[in-house]
């Protein structure tokens, strides 16, 4: 009688665990990236979103010079109380601005303007040399009516001297220079317009 043949079980194939593995490893990699992605736009968001947030409160300060100007015979807030001046003004451009604003967040109007740049806060200042004109006279010149400043408080304001670039608050590492709001040139930043949306017609 012959001896039957030894069963040899077939070898188990490692192909599913290749697959696996290399499955396994691109989902760790695409997660990876994607979290890397996420985290890395969360870096550059938290770097860029003050400053956004920083033009829309600017923006609105601006805007509401306008409206003050128009209501008030073209001539512009008191010096030393101009922010509660500008209040109702900036409030009801602010409002518009919430409902829009997404992610970012403005200022209350009836607290401290500025801006902030990662532990740095800057203020809004009124500018006193332009006290007692009237727009039409500020425009001419194109005078400096609000700038921003190193310190925080409500109704600042001083004569307005340009401050040097490398002094500004810095975003994604470089200083970006400070901001001042012009009768005739509107929102600038440093040396770079960024906006004309100061505009002003007299009712007389």
């Amino acid at each position: 009688m012959e001896t039957p043949p030894t069963y040899n079980p077939p070898k188990k194939s490692n192909t599913g665990l290749i697959i696996g593995l290399v499955l396994g490893g691109i989902a760790i990699c695409c997660i990876g990236g994607v979290a890397l992605l996420f985290f890395g736009g969360l870096q550059i968001f938290k770097q860029v979103a003050p400053m956004a947030e920083c033009m829309m409160n600017y923006g609105a300060v601006q805007e509401a010079l306008t409206d003050y100007a128009d209501a008030n015979k073209g001539n512009l807030p008191s010096a030393a109380a101009w922010q509660d001046e500008l209040a109702p003004f900036v409030e009801k451009r602010l409002a518009k601005l919430k409902k829009d604003s997404g992610p970012f967040k403005v200022m209350e109007s009836n607290g401290e303007w500025g801006c902030s740049s990662g532990d740095r806060k800057t203020g809004m200042a009124f500018n006193s040399k332009v006290t007692g004109k009237t727009y039409a006279d500020a425009r001419k010149d194109d005078e400096v009516l609000i700038f921003e400043v190193d310190q925080t408080g409500r109704n600042l304001s001083q004569p307005f001297v340009e401050q040097p670039k490398s002094t500004s608050p810095k975003i994604m590492g470089e200083h970006r220079g400070w901001i001042t709001i012009r009768a005739a040139g509107g929102l600038e930043m440093g040396d770079k317009e960024v906006g004309r949306k100061f505009k002003f017609e007299t009712n007389n």
